[in-house]
């Protein structure tokens, strides 16, 4: 593009004054300051609504001096009120570029996180939210916007402690900034605080939607759920088309088993409803029996998220991931690495597979055993990586940076390791607590080192039965493998080559376990798994290992929230999708039908 033509951003600006701007070529700052009459009566003509004159003044000074605030800001607000996200986050960030008083770079830079939170950017809002924190700690504005920015990041700690100085700055509850904080203890699985900080915030603020949503989502997660549900018709008695109010509504209906009462929820036209919406009515035809409905909207969420969301499989990240992680954890390069010292007072039981496997069953069950806690996929050892740098000297990425063990203080580093997954889990009772992270599979090396002796569960299921779950929700999995039931499969087969690799080269203690017989023989499957691990302790009856109704624990595991009596719908339902979707199956069998053979599921057929 020419830089003369308008900027492909859709600022309205030519290329050479936007996006392709050339900064050295920028007038100084004195002749740019003899612009700032015309800046003042842009903004002036956009408060009093003139938007056409306050863009077409706007766009004049730019063409003068590109770099001139007031004027950029008046562009700024008519692009973001008209909708065109592009070109005002283009704008958004040469305003946060340009220098200037605190309080000004301060301003511009929140406002650039706040319009990339907007749009649930929460990665790319970092940046900007930090640096508004930095040149203005004191603005209770700038830390609710970071706490946001690092709760949805994953940062929860991080993020609780942000809310609180916003809170503490303003020096007064605010209802927005306490209900954000709640659920970051719900994030958390602190749910005896989350729901009373809720309850603070809905008395400040009645009207806000999504603090009525969280604070059902934490009354279902306590087991509430009639106060749940008194919420979520509540909230839809008075905004009756709140879409997220509605589907965890209907969520609950389904929960609830009542399939029908869910299907007319969600009787609007197929193509005006979300992905989400979408996957929630093909669970309620799979609850009718109905597989080819089912199996029809699953496969028309998958195909949203492809078209409107713009998700895609990503798998070079992880195939280079995998390679490096083979190339490094060879046995005669990893047996002399020293391992951790004395064993710890907690010992972790990994949960290893694929999602929709049966990792969660398995850790239902393991927690209603005395002795083992559960700790879901808080905290990942995964996590632990990103510590190495600041513990070993050497400049190198991982895993090379293990070699540094050989030759460094390899107790003080991993001891510190150690603490720091234990941290998260300080609370949990008992001498066991179980880890299901779906990236423990990627860190089995480092587990070794830190956990020699740490058992390793590794839970199968029939492969076409986990494509066929994958296919019926609608999560977010590693690389966006889960748009489609071939991504999905594909970084199926990547993970369990990983998993061979590890199996191969690492001397794990290692236990496999079939999700089929976990459903169909629960005792004997959990007295396999006590004799494995080394605990003795009494195994609840038959018929409370099926009910699966134990107390909640807290911090709950996330997958406690819609944790069914155990039930058999799941064996190899996918005998029944097949037949209603052939091509679908046909299209993943290649990929899968080496590992149905060597998991023992026969022939694939």
């Amino acid at each position: 593009m020419a830089k003369t033509e308008l900027c492909s951003c859709g600022s309205g600006l030519k290329a050479l004054h936007c996006c392709s701007l050339d900064e050295t070529l920028l007038p100084d700052d004195a002749a740019a300051a003899l612009l700032e009459p015309q800046g003042v009566e842009a903004t002036k003509l956009f408060n009093d609504k003139k938007h056409a004159e306050a863009e077409a003044l706007a766009l004049k000074v730019l063409a003068l001096a590109p770099h001139q605030r007031l004027s950029l800001r008046v562009m700024y607000e008519i692009r973001k009120a008209q909708g065109r996200k592009p070109a005002a986050e283009a704008l958004g960030r040469r305003l946060a570029k340009l220098p200037g008083q605190p309080a000004i770079v301060a301003a511009a830079n929140l406002q650039l996180a706040q319009l990339l939170i907007g749009e649930s950017r929460y990665a790319d809002a970092l940046e900007s939210a930090e640096t508004a924190l930095i040149a203005t700690p004191k603005d209770p504005s700038a830390q609710h916007v970071l706490g946001v920015a690092l709760t949805e990041t994953g940062r929860l700690i991080n993020g609780e402690r942000h809310y609180r100085q916003a809170l503490e700055l303003l020096g007064r509850e605010d209802g927005l900034v306490l209900a954000n904080l709640a659920w970051n203890l719900k994030l958390q699985g602190r749910l005896t605080e989350s729901a009373a900080v809720y309850e603070r915030a809905l008395t400040m603020r009645a009207d806000n939607k999504r603090a009525v949503g969280g604070f059902a989502q934490v009354q279902m997660m306590r087991g509430n759920w009639d106060q749940a549900v008194a919420l979520l018709d509540s909230g839809l008695a008075q905004w009756p088309d709140e879409r997220t109010l509605r589907l965890l509504r209907t969520l609950v209906d389904l929960q609830r088993g009542d399939a029908n009462a869910a299907l007319a929820r969600l009787s609007d036209p197929p193509e005006q409803l979300l992905a989400s919406e979408l996957v929630a009515r093909g669970q309620a035809h799979a609850r009718l029996d109905q597989p080819a409905d089912a199996i029809t909207f699953y496969a028309t969420a998958k195909r949203f998220q492809r078209e409107r969301q713009g998700l895609s499989y990503q798998p070079d990240i992880y195939k280079t991931k995998a390679e490096t992680l083979k190339n490094y954890f060879k046995s005669e390069r990893f047996a002399p690495l020293p391992r951790a010292g004395a064993a710890p007072a907690k010992q972790p039981i990994f949960i290893l597979g694929f999602p929709r496997s049966g990792t969660s069953l398995l850790e239902q069950l393991l927690a209603q055993i005395p002795g083992i806690s559960a700790s879901d996929e808080i905290a990942p050892v995964e996590e632990l990586i990103a510590h190495l740098p600041r513990l070993i000297s050497g400049g190198k990425a991982y895993p090379e940076i293990l070699d540094r063990l050989l030759v460094d203080d390899h107790d003080d580093v991993l001891g510190q390791l150690r603490a720091k997954y234990f941290a998260p889990r300080a609370r949990l009772p008992g001498p066991f607590i179980t880890d299901r992270a779906v990236s423990n599979i990627w860190t089995l090396g480092l587990i070794k080192l830190l956990f020699p002796e740490a058992p390793v569960i590794h839970i199968t299921r029939h492969p076409f039965d986990v494509m066929l779950s994958n296919l019926s929700q609608d999560r977010k999995l590693e690389g966006n493998c889960g748009v489609s039931m071939a991504a999905t499969a594909r970084h199926y087969d990547t993970m369990m080559n990983m998993l061979k690799h590890y199996r191969g080269q690492l001397t794990l203690r290692y236990l496999p376990l079939r999700y089929e017989d976990l459903v169909i023989s629960p005792v004997q499957s959990l007295d396999r798994v006590l004799a494995f691990i080394g605990l003795a302790a009494p195994l609840p009856a038959e018929a409370a290992l099926r009910a699966n109704a134990a107390p909640v624990p807290e911090p709950p595991p996330i997958h406690v929230v819609a944790r069914e009596p155990l039930h058999s719908r799941g064996l190899y339902r996918y005998r029944d999708y097949r037949a209603a979707a052939p091509a679908l199956f046909t299209e993943v069998r290649d990929v899968l039908l080496p590992w149905i053979s060597e998991l023992g599921y026969g022939d694939g057929s």
